[in-house]
This record gives structure tokens, C-alpha cells and sequence, in this order.
């Protein structure tokens, strides 16, 4: 399957648009917000803007797309992994392709992300 996208600017209007649906706090689509479809489209929609994008810019957006425990997206994630009653009988793995999913397409600091993984 293909999708034509025309320009840049269709390519950063979907990519806005996955933005918000992933993380608005109050999405009444939170199945949306973990859903590796939804993780896996964002990422090949991120990659496409780098990839369109001319320098200084990709380098900004690959340097926008690194997590840390500053960003909302991060306060997000932990307020549905408490919220969830699945995370504690959760296994590492499931847990790990967890978090990827819901952030793509940004991507959790190493830090982060294994303190993620431990403590939530």
C-alpha cells in the first residue's frame, strides 16, 4: 500500500496530526496512543520529514525527537502506565515495546527509558 503525499507541508500536517492524537491529554483514543500501527506510521512519517527536510533543519528534528523527563510526551506515558492495571504483570519485553510504541516517534534518552522500565 502507498499513499501519495503531494508536499512537505501534507507531510507535516500528518505528521502534526498523529502528534496530537498520540499525546492529548485527553484523547479519548488511548488505544491509539500505544498501538505499535500507530508508533510504526509515526515513525515512517518522521522519517520522511528528515529526509525532506534540508540542513540546519533535519538536524533539528532529529535532535526534537530525543525524549527526556522534561518533554509532556514523557509525563504522559507515565500517567497511563500508572493509570493501566496490565504494566506490573507485564514482562520486560512487553514493557520495552510499550514505551517505544508510545513515544514514537520521539525516542526515550537511555536514562530515561530503562528508569521507565524499573520503576513505573
Amino acid at each position: 500500500m502507498n499513499i501519495e503525499i503531494e508536499s512537505y507541508w501534507e507531510l507535516l500536517a500528518l505528521h502534526k496530526s498523529l502528534m496530537a492524537v498520540k499525546f492529548d491529554k485527553n484523547s479519548c483514543l488511548r488505544e491509539a496512543q500505544g498501538s505499535p500501527y500507530t508508533g510504526s506510521v509515526a515513525f515512517k512519517v518522521f522519517d520522511q520529514l528528515v529526509a525532506a527536510s534540508k540542513e540546519p533543519q533535519a538536524k533539528s528534528w532529529l535532535e526534537w525527537q530525543v525524549a527526556d523527563n522534561t518533554r509532556i510526551e514523557t509525563e504522559l506515558l507515565r500517567k497511563h502506565i500508572q493509570e493501566s492495571e496490565w504494566w506490573s504483570d507485564a514482562g520486560q519485553d512487553q514493557k520495552e515495546k510499550y514505551v517505544r510504541d508510545f513515544m514514537a516517534p520521539l525516542i526515550l534518552d537511555d536514562e530515561v527509558f530503562n528508569e521507565i522500565i524499573r520503576n513505573c
